[in-house]
């Protein structure tokens, strides 16, 4: 009988502490993988508010989630807030509602807003588009973030965002080639330093090669439309990233949102399609073989599903995203050519990569 009672008390030990492992996939995320919100509330004078109520709402998914006061100084400021988009809205006695809309957080960086109160006279709500500050003053890292709509605007003909990183400035990249589909093959330089001196996280987690150098040459990465938005910080960052000495590329993916939302993709590329290579065909001509474009078959398809749990998101939101990536290539070489089939790094002859975003609440 104790033994029994003894194994009914380890395996309610066990739950419990099961249970407290997935608690924090509940908890706002820490370090580098958020932002925050600050500012100032005042009325049309100029002077400070104090105590007034500053609500934090989700666009996405249409909830509270977090409330301050103002201080003696009429300053709030919400910390460790993922990267999205929020409404702001502030009350106080004797003063208009005031919402501030379309209120954008990205990873790493603070937004400043000024909120200005009018006296009320009536019941009446007053909605503003957020004046926010156009160049960062709470910290002095520079870098440069880019959000969804443009990583799936600009064209990435290997689907590798990486490519994009090269925009910050600072940062330059090699050439890019269709052996980089799927994979972190494209070569990093931020601010003259070697390639192998970034560091590189997902939802603030490292994604750094298992040899633990700063690179991505054999990680598989997440499809650029399962990408909420990245940052690179390439100097003057804080200890909340560091590691290495030079870049820090932080990206964020997607998560549920308080609709259904889905789409489907392919991106296809084929040798018909294609111009011959010049050496290639030089070669050809002056040993006198048939004229033959290098071979390159590539169909990147997939699709991306997201949205609530239940009525109105009450049991948290889901986000899921394949990618399947098929591939034939010739690659050029003097005379001759070869097909070979991208493969990963435990060489599967196709590449499926699934990036999941954790259920939130």
């Amino acid at each position: 009988m104790p033994s029994r009672l003894s194994r009914n008390l380890f395996s309610a030990g066990m739950c419990l502490v099961l249970l407290s492992l997935m608690l924090p996939l509940n908890l706002q995320a820490q370090g580098g993988a958020t932002g925050a919100v600050s500012g100032t509330v005042q009325d049309t004078s100029g002077a400070v508010i104090p105590n007034a109520k500053v609500g934090l709402v989700s666009a996405s998914r249409g909830e509270l989630i977090r409330t301050e006061s103002t201080n003696s100084s009429g300053l709030f400021t919400f910390n460790l807030l993922p990267a999205g988009t929020y409404t702001v809205q502030v009350n106080a006695p004797s003063f208009a509602q005031t919402l501030l809309l379309d209120v954008a957080v990205r990873v790493t960086e603070t937004t400043r807003l000024n909120v200005t109160l009018k006296a009320k006279t009536l019941e009446e709500k007053v909605e503003v588009m957020a004046d926010v500050a156009p160049v960062q003053t709470a910290d002095a890292t520079t870098g440069e973030s880019l959000g969804g709509q443009t990583i799936r605007e600009l064209p990435l003909a290997t689907r590798n965002f990486q490519q994009l990183l090269a925009l910050s400035p600072g940062a330059s990249s090699s050439l890019n080639s269709a052996a980089q589909l799927g994979r972190g093959d494209v070569r990093i330089n931020v601010n003259g330093g070697r390639e192998d001196n970034n560091n590189y996280q997902i939802d603030g987690i490292g994604a750094n090669d298992p040899t633990n150098i700063g690179e991505l040459a054999y990680t598989p990465l997440p499809s650029p439309d399962a990408i909420q938005e990245f940052r690179v910080s390439t100097s003057l960052y804080d200890a909340t990233q560091g590691r290495n000495g030079g870049g820090n590329i932080n990206a964020i993916l997607k998560g549920g949102s308080s609709t259904l939302h889905f789409d489907a993709f392919e991106y296809f590329r084929n040798t018909v399609l294609n111009a011959n290579d010049f050496f290639l065909k030089r070669n050809e001509i002056l040993l006198g073989l048939p004229q033959t474009r290098p071979d390159i078959k590539q169909n990147i398809f997939g699709g991306s599903v997201g949205g609530p749990i239940g009525p109105k998101g009450r049991l948290g939101f889901f986000f899921f995203n394949y990618r399947h990536t098929p591939a034939q290539r010739g690659l050029a070489g003097g005379h001759h050519q070869h097909r070979d089939t991208f493969c990963t790094s435990f060489c599967s002859r196709r590449h499926r990569s699934v990036a999941f975003a954790s259920i939130l609440r």
